[in-house]
């Protein structure tokens, strides 16, 4: 009888574990919990009711941390048990996360301590973890992991017990001793061997299998032994068992001897599990509960694996072909999606409710068990892996299976499984690692492509609600794409989007977009599917690298600044290292933390990154020391590293792991012992102020370095010794460096806003240098096959370059409209100019660029008017001069104008369109000629300080001009002479001055936050200044009509005032921005047009009760109700469904429903029940109905407009497919 069956029959077994490398759940704790609740409410009933009222008062409990799952669902109920209770865990080591068998572990040791009846036992290979967790307790001698340490004592009696009771009446005792000495220590070996003599199906006589045992030699014993197991098998049965485990070996998960019978049969292969596992039994073992067949030990696969890509001289006696096993795993896969009774089908587990997320369904996992086989869930989430995995022949021949499955509305039904089985994520791996092949049909691998940037776009829906597939993904999904066009056809009934949908997913972004704050470092993933990157926002964000779009949310768990992010070698884990002094470890996956903080540093941390082998981080600080951490269990290792007589800025590890170098503020550089934490030699020095970052070269031979002194240097990473020339071209500090893969080249990022590329071996830079940001470059970093850059800004924002042209990735286009605007006479056209020193025409009505860009000043364009006839657009620039183009030619009239001696500032037509008026920070006013381009006349000077801003009155015969001398002044037309005195008044700057329409007032806007009304005949103020305004008045217009003034402030608002009695209509915009915007009326008073964050927005110019104020949303994608409970569990017949806490939102109206709010979550909620998820780039236009236009029409800020006419929901979603029987 085993232990655990002792313990079964005495009452004291609580549950079992068991963890095991072949299978995707039980390699990880993220069910740990929830499965030994349910263990402990089996084997003590009594205990049923403290679990359940345990998960009753905590809902949420699957969300939290893993200690706090088991404090719950395990320790709490135990407290109503005297007698002991003894959990058992089972190969512990083979949980693949070594963080989480250290968090495992700590859990275990906690709780022992807390819970007085409580007993754990464990089961492990040897493990780096579980020795330094359990190295502090007295009990450790206890758990020494003897039967994998071949020499120790206990292990030869322990295995001469073993041996002796398996064999008796097998074989004679001088023979069992004979096998004691030949397993030399070896459990796994012993085991195998016992197994082999007593199996009732073996093919030889023990004595023959015992001569074999006793002549193997004493290198590679396991694959001796498992050679033997196999070279017993039947010559005819030979080439079936390799086909049959390599089957098992190219399994995500075990398969059922039912599973892989249903294989055999699809493939033709005639073999039977239950035979291979009868006649492996020394190696294969059938769960009785299960079904599942499964390796009895790892060493097995091991073994198997190398069986797969034979060497030279190896002694394996198989070969497995693991591109047909594949390959036909794959077809099968293909067979239970396409079943018409058991395969793909619309609303498969028959959800009654779209309000529900998925983990509030009742009795969702019992319906997913009814309703979805295993082999059809199985077939869901690896297909795709097995289409990777196999080779062309089979991809070719599967192409029809393919087609079939990634068409709508298949594709739809293949979600809804992957959202119910909660297995997204790995569908987006699994779409990019099957698309890469060749073989593949280019329209097969294009709709593939499609199918995972739907994915990524509405992760969150189809992650967390199964009929917002339908509901919220679809609708919003470009309306090009060929999901949304079959899609659409079949389900009719969802809301549509009249405006506000992009025509196809947009291409790689010039810039990804998402951080708050500065970025400090971005970095590529190993395989270059991710990029990572972190932010004074305090946030760690992942990235699609092929489509840069943002990979679920952001990780927000460090208290401060994060400063350093890094992979792992293999990609599965990210350090972080924060302001908060704190360094953290995620999965890549769940992007959950792995284990607590690691904790040492007594300053802010400021460079983290993974040794080689993954197995140690090292991290550099302000406290001046480098420390040394080991990765699996988070613990120091050693003293600090001491030398550093400042602060640590940059660290590194050498390309072998025996060396780390080091960067400081006291402007030298170490190298380091990492094994003893001793410095190699004598500091690098040469810099001649603070060195910010250091890098090895991939070879390990020579250093890389950048410096506040502006200069890049190459070091000797064995002597020290300073090589070649100094990198010199920055302008500012050296923020950032970085070898490429090659060592070839080095990239650097300055606060001179610049990335530059350099060629090590000539010492030259590589081109000419990039500039697209406008604040400092913090991060510089290679792609691992070298052909990208990425590097991040204290702008918030990360860009990627090519790194052979130099050229940035993606298209910026004119996608910053933040400059002046201006209708056309008819208001069929907008000229909007941009930072950027272009110039673009729109069409008014649909949002379309018309013609290409103006091009010509040379630096920024301050404003832009149309002539009366909207023939010709005049421009001024901070170039000094003035351009005029042609509307219809889309080209430059003429030489631009010069004579000004400063920026131009502001330009105006006059009422015939003859001659143009310029305004300068030269202080002077010119009129310049249309036709001849000349200046007409002297200038006209008399204000004291920089001019912002000049008009001309509609009737011609007057020019107003605006001063930072706080004064305006009118002057006449023809004579070029002022009239009367300066109207003063303004006790600041004055910014803008415009006339009315029939040029009886004139109204200005000032620093001094007032707004004031000027008679120009007589040079008088009428009535008192128009107040509101809480900062600078940058803009003002008039109404077509003359009735309304509309201005904008620095205060981030736009409001309309009534002319005759000065009194503010009401705030018509609050934009969120720091400054004022340009902002105009259209000539039919009708609409108004403002420019801010990089867009063009028309609003109307209607005012009412609903709608008197812009809306700006401010909520980043987020877990939706993060208070609830993504794993309902049931235990004892009782099923506990959390509440849902909300959180504040945005009052939305939709029609039909009531006390409708948008969520920062992106939901949108009518009394608390989920109506449809919004897209955050749509979020903006359905917070603000009275938006019309946003242009570009791409923006994130994109007017949106929804029709409800057909939108079905809550208990009639299934309504949405007509034919949905």
């Amino acid at each position: 009888m085993s232990a655990t069956a002792l313990w079964k029959t005495e009452g004291v077994l609580g549950g079992q574990f068991f963890f095991s490398i072949s299978n995707s759940e039980a390699s990880t704790t993220e069910k740990f919990c929830s499965t030994m609740a349910r263990e402990l409410a089996h084997h003590l009933p009594e205990l049923a009711q403290h679990v359940a009222h345990s998960i009753s008062q905590n809902p949420a409990i699957m969300r939290s941390s893993f200690g706090e799952q088991f404090r719950t669902l395990i320790t709490g109920p135990l407290r109503h048990r005297q007698k002991r209770v003894i959990l058992v865990i089972d190969a512990i080591d083979e949980c693949k996360s070594g963080a989480k068998r250290k968090e495992l572990l700590e859990t275990l040791v906690t709780a022992t301590r807390e819970s007085t009846n409580l007993r754990i036992f464990i089961t492990s290979r040897p493990d780096p973890v579980i020795e330094a967790v359990l190295q502090p307790l007295s009990i450790k001698s206890k758990l020494e992991d003897r039967l994998h340490d071949v020499n120790h004592e206990d292990n030869f009696d322990d295995i001469a017990v073993y041996i002796n009771r398996s064999l008796d009446g097998v074989l004679s005792e001088s023979k069992r001793q004979r096998l004691v000495e030949q397993a030399n220590g070896l459990f796994i070996w012993a085991s195998t061997a016992c197994q082999m003599l007593t199996s009732p199906t073996s093919l030889s006589a023990p004595e023959d299998i015992y001569n074999r045992l006793t002549s193997m030699g004493e290198n590679r014993v396991i694959d001796d032994i498992y050679n033997l197991i196999f070279e017993r098998t039947d010559p005819a049965y030979y080439r079936v068992m390799c086909e049959m485990l390599s089957l098992l070996l190219a399994a995500f998960e075990p398969f059922t001897v039912d599973d892989l019978d249903d294989l055999l049969k699809h493939a033709k292969v005639p073999g039977s599990a239950k035979a291979l596992v009868q006649g492996l039994g020394s190696v294969l073992t059938r769960d009785p509960t299960t079904n599942t067949i499964n390796f009895r030990h790892y060493t097995l696969v091991e073994y198997l694996e190398r069986c797969c890509t034979p060497s030279i001289g190896d002694s394996n006696k198989i070969h497995l072909d693991m591109a047909s096993a594949h390959g036909r795993i794959a077809s099968w896969c293909f067979k239970h999606l396409k079943s018409r009774t058991e395969g793909l089908k619309f609303n498969i587990c028959r959800i009654e409710s779209s309000f529900d997320p998925n983990w509030q369904i009742p009795d969702i996992q019992d319906r997913i068990s009814k309703f979805v086989s295993r082999r059809l869930q199985y077939a869901s989430v690896h297909w795709l892996f097995h289409m990777a995995g196999t080779d062309d022949n089979w991809r070719r021949t599967l192409k029809n299976d393919l087609r079939y499955v990634i068409q709508a509305p298949y594709v739809f039904y293949w979600m809804e499984i992957l959202s119910l089985t909660e297995e997204v994520p790995r569908a987006i791996t699994g779409l990019r690692a099957a698309m890469r092949h060749t073989a593949l049909e280019m329209l097969s691998r294009e709709r593939m492509d499609e199918i995972r940037r739907f994915i990524i776009a509405f992760l969150v829906p189809i992650r967390d609600r199964a009929p917002h597939i339908y509901i919220s993904a679809l609708p919003f999904s470009p309306i090009d794409s060929v999901l949304f066009r079959e899609g659409l056809d079949i389900y009719v009934n969802t809301l549509r989007v009249d405006q506000g949908l992009e025509a196809m997913y947009p291409g790689f972004p010039a810039a990804l977009r998402g951080h708050d704050e500065a970025v400090h470092a971005a970095v590529f993933s190993p395989d270059s599917s991710q990029i990572v990157s972190c932010s004074a926002d305090q946030s760690i964000q992942l990235w699609d690298a092929d489509t840069g779009q943002p990979l679920g949310e952001p990780i927000c768990e460090h208290e401060d600044a994060v400063v350093a992010v890094a992979f792992s070698p293999e990609g599965s884990r990210i350090v972080s290292g924060s302001e908060d002094w704190t360094i953290r470890l995620w999965d890549t996956g769940s992007r959950q933390p792995l284990g607590e903080p690691l904790r040492g540093h007594e300053d802010r941390v400021s460079s983290v990154a993974f040794s080689p082998d993954g197995s140690q981080i090292v991290s550099g600080s302000y406290d001046k020391t480098i420390r040394v951490w080991d990765a699996e269990t988070g613990q120091s290792l050693g003293e600090p590293f001491r030398g550093h007589e400042d602060r640590v800025s940059s660290v590194a590890f050498s390309p072998d792991g025996s060396r780390a170098v080091s960067g400081s503020y006291d402007m030298n550089i170490r190298m380091w012992d990492v094994e003893t934490g001793q410095p190699l030699g004598e500091p690098l020095r040469g810099h001649e102020m603070i060195v910010r970052s250091v890098a090895f070269s991939p070879d390990g031979s020579q250093i890389i370095s950048g410096s506040d002194d502006r200069t890049i240097r190459l070091w000797d990473a064995d002597s020290g010794q300073p090589l070649g020339q100094l990198l010199r071209g920055h302008k500012g500090f050296v923020e950032a460096v970085a070898f490429s893969p090659g060592g070839s080249r080095v990239a650097s990022g300055s606060d001179d806003c610049t990335v530059r590329l350099w060629d090590v071996e000539a010492c030259q830079q590589l081109g000419e240098p990039f500039h697209e940001h406008e604040a400092p470059v913090s991060t510089v970093a290679f792609s691992p096959g070298g052909s990208r850059v990425v590097y991040g800004s204290w702008d918030s924002e990360i860009r990627v370059l090519d790194a052979e042209t130099g050229r940035l990735l993606g298209d910026s286009g004119h996608e910053y409209l933040s400059g002046p605007i201006a209708f056309s006479p008819d208001g069929s056209q907008i000229v909007s100019a941009s930072d950027e020193i272009m110039i673009r025409l729109w069409d008014a009505e649909t949002g379309q660029p018309q013609g290409g860009l103006l091009l010509g000043h040379e630096r920024r364009v301050h404003s832009v008017v149309f002539s009366p006839d909207g023939s010709k657009i005049v421009s001024g620039s901070s170039d000094k001069t003035i351009r005029l183009w042609s509307v219809e030619r889309g080209q430059a009239l003429g030489e631009p104008l010069r004579g000004h001696k400063d920026i131009v500032s502001s330009v105006a037509f006059s009422s015939d369109g003859s001659y143009i008026i310029s305004g300068s920070h030269d202080k002077t006013i010119r009129i310049w000629d249309v036709e001849s381009g000349e200046s007409l006349g002297e200038s006209l000077c008399g204000h004291e300080k920089e001019i912002n801003s000049v008009a001309c009155s509609p009737l011609g015969l007057w020019i107003v001009s605006g001063s930072r001398d706080n004064t305006i002044r009118v002057w006449d037309a023809e004579t070029r002479q002022p009239l009367g005195e300066p109207l003063r008044g303004h006790e600041d700057s004055v910014w803008a001055v415009a006339f009315s329409p029939d040029s009886s007032r004139i109204v200005s806007g000032s620093q001094d936050k007032t707004i004031r009304l000027w008679n120009p005949a007589i040079g008088q103020m009428l009535g008192e200044p128009l107040r509101g305004h809480e900062a600078s008045v940058n803009a003002v217009a008039f109404s077509p009509d003359g009735s309304q003034i509309v201005s904008s402030s620095d205060d981030s608002t736009i409001r309309l005032w009534n002319v005759h009695t000065g009194q503010s209509r009401g705030v018509v915009l609050e934009h969120g921005g720091y400054f004022g915007v340009p902002v105009a009326f259209s000539p039919d008073g009708s609409r108004i047009v403002c420019s801010f964050e990089g867009t063009i927005q028309l609003w109307t110019a209607e005012i009412d009760a609903d709608a008197t104020r812009f809306v700006r949303y401010e909520g980043e994608p987020s877990d939706p109700d993060s208070t609830e409970d993504p794993g309902i569990m049931e235990v004892a017949g009782v099923t506990e469904v959390p509440e849902v806490t909300e959180d504040p939102g945005y009052t939305v109206i939709i029609p039909g429903f009531d006390d409708c709010s948008l969520y920062p979550d992106g939901w949108v909620r009518s009394a608390g029940k989920l109506l449809f998820w919004a897209p955050p780039d749509n979020r903006h236009g359905l917070l603000n109905p009275r938006l019309l236009l946003t242009l570009p029409k791409s923006s994130s800020l994109r007017a949106t407009k929804l029709d409800f006419s057909r939108f079905q929901c809550g208990s009639s979603w299934t309504n949405v497919r007509t034919d949905a029987n």
